[in-house]
């Protein structure tokens, strides 16, 4: 699976615009991430998510955050949580 994953956030980070993605089970450990994308925010995206799913408890949900540089976004699903980060629109 390990390598499985590694694949596939090689492909997302190397989209355009994509600067970083991570991936982190329920509990918040980071399984991997790529790119600018700090694995110490692992923890941390997993609960806004958790906190989003309590909103939206009928739906999947993504949390879209954004600053003049960058955005991120973030969705939990299957008990994964992805985020991507990517230079802001201009």
């Amino acid at each position: 699976m390990e390598k499985n994953l590694h694949k596939v956030l090689d492909d997302v980070v190397n989209k355009p615009g994509v600067t970083g993605v991570l991936c982190a089970d329920e509990n918040g450990l980071c399984l991997a991430s790529k790119g600018t994308a700090d694995r110490l925010t692992a923890g941390s995206l997993v609960n806004l998510m958790q906190y989003a799913k309590k909103l939206e408890p009928n739906a999947v949900p993504v949390v879209a955050l954004e600053s003049e540089s960058k955005e991120i976004l973030v969705r939990t699903d299957g008990g994964f949580t992805l985020a991507i980060m990517r230079n802001a629109k201009k």
